[in-house]
């Protein structure tokens, strides 16, 4: 991929406005990198390259802040998420941002709080509880990932209205602090029609202020659709230009 190639993106960029990459993480961990794994210093080179071009890093509650009561943000702001809450979070990625200055936040698969990822065939460990409790204290924001990890495209409305209320049932059992936000596992949400309007009035209805999917864009604020939030999936083969282009455009293609 050569410069010319993604040069009108670029000049899209850099055209103005207030632009906001969300980054979409799961596993940060010293290990081969692959479709979901990020090796250590390629994830301490992104955070290194966002501080260089300037980025600062905000959490949902901020972006609501903003949205609804015209809180400012900082010039190029950018939201670091993380899907599953693995349990080697604490050891890897939270002690790299903390050293670096970020933060970001965390969508816990509420079900599998103290167990295993069984959606991916389990021997991984999930944070529990003190886990989730901790993270919450080092200023990690905490954000929903349903109950199951099922795909919301394979529920129907009972099901998902079920699945969403008994997460927050938990989360307030258990004391935790969330945002009002949504991670749809897998990206899975109807793409429009009578089944995209009965989830979006599920997701109203308790109490969801935004929801995110999985797509190659960098938003620009005001936020549009905001139950169908993209977000930028970011792999261990994302240095140099991949990077810029992701950070700038979403994607590496135009």
């Amino acid at each position: 991929m050569s410069l010319l190639a993604v040069l009108p993106g670029i000049l899209l960029f850099l055209g103005g406005g207030t632009r906001l990459p969300i980054l979409m993480y799961h596993k940060v961990r010293p290990a081969q990198a692959d479709s979901l794994t990020v090796p250590l210093e390629v994830f301490r080179n992104h955070l290194e390259v966002l501080a260089r071009r300037g980025f600062q890093p905000i959490c949902f509650a901020d972006l609501l802040e903003h949205e609804e009561h015209g809180q400012p943000l900082p010039p190029k702001p950018v939201l670091l998420t993380f899907d599953d809450a693995y349990a080697d979070f604490i050891e890897y990625p939270l002690a790299i941002m903390k050293e670096l200055g970020f933060r970001a936040t965390v969508f816990l698969p509420v079900g599998h709080v103290g167990g295993e990822n069984a959606w991916d065939g389990g021997g991984e460990a999930i944070m529990n509880w003190d886990d989730v409790r901790r993270v919450s204290g080092e200023g990690i924001e905490l954000g929903l990932h349903s109950w199951n990890h099922d795909n919301y495209m394979n529920l129907g409305p009972a099901d998902i209205e079920a699945d969403l209320l008994q997460c927050l049932d938990t989360l307030g059992s258990e004391s935790i602090p969330f945002v009002p936000v949504l991670a749809y596992p897998y990206g899975g949400l109807p793409k429009g029609g009578e089944r995209r309007a009965h989830l979006e009035s599920i997701l109203e209805k308790v109490g969801v202020r935004y929801a995110l999917r999985i797509g190659s864009r960098v938003h620009r604020l005001p936020t549009q659709s905001r139950f169908a939030l993209r977000r930028v999936p970011m792999e261990g083969k994302d240095t140099g230009l991949r990077l810029w282009c992701k950070l700038a455009l979403g994607r590496t293609r135009l």
